[in-house]
């Protein structure tokens, strides 16, 4: 499975989400055109409607209370007659219309002729009365700009907010007489068709919508709010999926690399104790007991160092699993750095090295459990020593405050650079040397990130400040037994 996570893993991953992208853009590509058609025929009804409603207020005048009258105005099948009647352009075809409503009976009339024998003239119109008095154009002024109000009050209770304009059309010809949108309204998204808006017959109405983007992206807010958060969703699930997998990598890589840097570190005090035993063998020591001590030092040193690595490990262990136990009592942290101090002797004979303790007058204690908290205190004390090479200063400070005390370790060692100085308290990370996981100091990766959650688990915690070639601070805050 490997060469399947490492080659194919992230490809496969993002081609499904440019594939979830591409059918959510076609799914709302489609939902547009649907919510774009439904829009139209809305729009066709709401100005159908408000012609029949500007029709009959101008004929209804002094009928209202007439049963019959509203039926027959109202009714869908007039409204159809009407439009037909309109929209009858044959040839040769002359039409008249006429009307009269008295008290007690209304009378209309619809009169349709047509020349058979075509080598007349072709004569088409629609036509009321050759006649066009002045009251009837002003009735149809009249008419035309109620029924232009009707249309832009029906589009608000609608909640169709978008710029509407009319264009009036010549009755007999369908020549365009005037247009309120600047332009040619045959551009405009949309063009409704032709509607007589009374029974005079001079003009017809037109509404014309120039864009009906922002009415469909309105209507369709939750279905984009919806589509959106689906998507951002996707891209979150595989982030982390992908996070997850190059975390699991680096995390089996860090592991390889702790089995092989620990097999080092673990062959490391075997060999030196194996060595010291031969030569206190070989070289009969009993009979020089000041060589013979030295020799069980450096052993009683190893073996501590290799109990030390064994602890670290199970106690991680514990921790990860929630079964570390501490058994807290009052500490002395100074009686405790004293103790690693002096173990530490031999080691810094050896390379050199010079720690300087600066303990206080008077004690200092925690409640905490010492086993752990020396451990700590091992740790950062080893680290410098390992790190510093030949010639490492360590500096011990204690500093005991109202309700914490705080342990610095400064040494003088190569330092940390600032992008590493978060990640060393992370569990198996070492700080690069190149490309080979094997490094040139030996360790586990595991020292700093015991020392972190040891001190979070009494109450404390750690902090270093460091600079490359200026060595580095680690200083424990840990609250005092009050």
């Amino acid at each position: 499975m490997k060469w399947l996570s490492a080659r194919y893993a992230y490809p496969l991953v993002m081609l499904a989400l440019l594939v979830s992208i591409v059918l959510q853009l076609a799914w709302l590509w489609q939902l547009h055109q649907s919510q774009q058609n439904q829009l139209r025929q809305e729009l066709e009804s709401l100005v159908s409607t408000a012609a029949q409603k500007t029709s009959y207020n101008t004929i209804a005048r002094g009928h209202e209370q007439s049963t019959r009258f509203r039926e027959f105005f109202l009714s869908p099948e007039w409204l159809n007659l009407r439009q037909a009647f309109d929209d009858l352009k044959v040839d040769d075809l002359h039409s008249e219309f006429r009307y009269g409503i008295s008290n007690d009976s209304s009378v209309i009339n619809l009169h349709l002729s047509f020349l058979n024998n075509q080598k007349y003239k072709p004569h088409s119109s629609h036509r009321i009365d050759s006649q066009k008095p002045a009251a009837v154009l002003s009735l149809d002024r009249q008419t035309f700009r109620l029924m232009d109000s009707t249309v832009k009050a029906d589009l608000k209770r609608a909640a169709i907010e978008t710029p509407a304009y009319f264009a009036r059309y010549n009755y007999d010809n369908d020549r365009l007489d005037s247009v309120s949108i600047i332009g040619k309204p045959q551009k405009a998204a949309y063009i409704s068709k032709h509607y007589t808006y009374n029974l005079k017959f001079l003009h017809r109405y037109q509404l014309v919508i120039p864009s009906l983007t922002r009415v469909i992206i309105y209507r369709m807010r939750f279905y984009l709010l919806s589509s959106l958060f689906m998507l951002l969703l996707t891209g979150a699930v595989f982030y982390f999926i992908l996070k997850l997998m190059r975390n699991q990598r680096l995390y089996a890589q860090a592991r390889s690399a702790f089995t092989s840097n620990m097999t080092h570190e673990l062959k490391t005090p075997v060999a030196t104790i194996a060595i010291a035993l031969e030569s206190i063998a070989d070289n009969e020591l009993e009979k020089n007991p000041a060589l013979l001590k030295s020799y069980l030092e450096i052993s009683r040193s190893e073996l501590r160092r290799l109990n030390l690595m064994i602890e670290k490990v199970l106690n991680l262990e514990q921790m990860d699993n929630g079964e570390a136990h501490y058994r807290k009592e009052l500490f002395d942290v100074q009686q405790g750095l004293q103790q690693v101090v002096a173990s530490m002797r031999l080691q810094t004979e050896n390379n050199a090295a010079e720690i300087i303790y600066q303990p206080l007058t008077d004690p200092c204690f925690v409640s905490g459990d010492p086993v752990h908290l020396t451990n700590v205190f091992y740790n950062l004390v080893e680290n410098a020593l390992k790190y510093g090479g030949k010639n490492t200063l360590l500096q011990i400070s204690i500093k005991q405050e109202p309700t914490v005390v705080s342990i610095s370790f400064q040494d003088n060692g190569p330092g940390i650079a600032p992008i590493y100085q978060q990640r060393v308290f992370e569990r198996f990370f070492r700080l690069p040397a190149g490309v080979s996981d094997i490094h040139n100091v030996k360790g586990s990766g595991l020292g700093l990130h015991y020392v972190e959650q040891v001190t979070r688990q009494h109450g404390g915690r750690v902090t270093l400040q460091s600079e490359p070639g200026k060595g580095c601070n680690f200083t424990l805050y840990l609250p005092l037994a009050l």
